[in-house]
């Protein structure tokens, strides 16, 4: 059902102390209906002098026709907090809840812990095991579930105002392997002045047990960062 690519939140920045971004996207849509879509984002990004380091991010999503229901309605909140390990290797543990009323999510809440490890410049991969509990309103019962977590994470930069990256990101059941989910994250961003950005954002979900398992989408918007 649910899978948000957390790993696509990641930000490189480096600098200490607590540094913050606010992203506000608009979309309106005329045709043989108008729909209104709102999508608003804020992240914190903390680095301390003891190398410890980590950030926040929390996301809303809404879109609705004009004098009709939400056609969408979703949101979460991501803690993760990382200290290197070894040579090229950090340590992280986090935390998740989200919401997503367009495919009955309820709740969803996931706690887990993992290792990242940066081979390559620009290039990381990582591996973690999670504990998820899923709520949803068609389903009588919560759904508790031990889960694998995987990723790969590549960003290319040129001239020195653009940037893409791509996440490929492989999560499935410990106790169930052929249940497993499969997403690829894209963004295309243009560095403006004064902290303002332009991106492109296409995103894909492969869920083999899923009734309609592909599922695309892409969006663009402006970024502040201050």
């Amino acid at each position: 059902y649910s899978q948000v690519n957390t790993e696509a939140l990641r930000d490189d920045n480096q600098l200490p102390g607590v540094q913050h971004n606010l992203e506000l996207d608009f979309a309106y849509i005329s045709g043989n209906t108008k729909l209104i879509e709102l999508n608003g984002s804020y992240r914190a990004d903390y680095v301390s002098s003891s190398d410890l380091y980590g950030f926040f991010v929390w996301k809303y999503d809404r879109a609705f026709e004009k004098t009709k229901e939400d056609f969408t309605y979703k949101g979460f909140g991501h803690l993760r907090i990382a200290k290197p390990f070894m040579v090229h290797t950090d340590i992280e543990g986090f935390l998740q809840k989200e919401f997503n009323h367009f495919i009955d999510l309820e709740n969803r809440e996931l706690a887990g812990i993992g290792l990242r490890v940066n081979p390559l410049k620009d290039l990381y991969i990582g591996s973690g095991i999670m504990n998820e509990m899923e709520e949803y309103n068609n389903l009588p019962q919560k759904q508790n579930f031990i889960k694998s977590t995987n990723y790969l994470n590549y960003t290319f930069k040129f001239l020195e105002i653009f940037e893409i990256q791509n996440i490929i990101y492989y999560q499935f059941k410990l106790k169930e392997l052929d249940d497993y989910r499969i997403l690829w994250d894209g963004k295309f961003t243009i560095l403006g002045l004064k902290g303002v950005s332009f991106h492109i954002n296409c995103h894909y979900r492969y869920d083999k047990n899923f009734v309609s398992p592909n599922y695309f989408e892409i969006s663009n918007g402006l970024g502040f960062q201050f």
